[in-house]
């Protein structure tokens, strides 16, 4: 794993935050590994093929699991308390150059009935 500099920029139902830290990268031909830490939370980022798992442990904990066109089952924690969730991910697309990894990740998150849309585009170098 090596230093980087992250920038995400999340759209939660078309309203787009930004955010930027530092990180840990490891890249190779096919799959990259991201860690960084957010506000008062690790988060991870394993991406291999044609998908993704995100982690986060922190004040809220989150586990993902994305797979292009399919539906799958996470899990959502607040303190004492968590429960699975549903997902239905649109797209996990990423391209990795020498020292950089550029991810686009579209899912939605479904609770019952209503579905929030998430896009999260991820960009990481390499600090020198």
């Amino acid at each position: 794993m090596k230093s980087c500099k992250v920038t995400i920029t999340t759209a939660v139902d078309g309203r787009e935050t930004e955010f930027s830290c530092k990180g840990e990268l490891a890249l190779s031909t096919y799959s990259a590994t991201l860690r960084d830490r957010q506000e008062n939370a690790d988060v991870s980022l394993v991406l291999d093929g044609e998908t993704a798992k995100i982690e986060r442990v922190g004040d809220y904990s989150l586990r993902l699991f994305l797979k292009n066109g399919t539906e799958s089952e996470g899990a959502l924690g607040l303190g004492d308390s968590g429960g699975n969730i549903q997902i239905f991910t649109h797209r996990v697309a990423y391209s990795i150059g020498k020292n950089s990894l550029l991810a686009s990740l579209r899912y939605d998150l479904l609770f019952g009935k209503e579905r929030q849309e998430m896009n999260l585009r991820i960009l990481a170098r390499y600090i020198d």
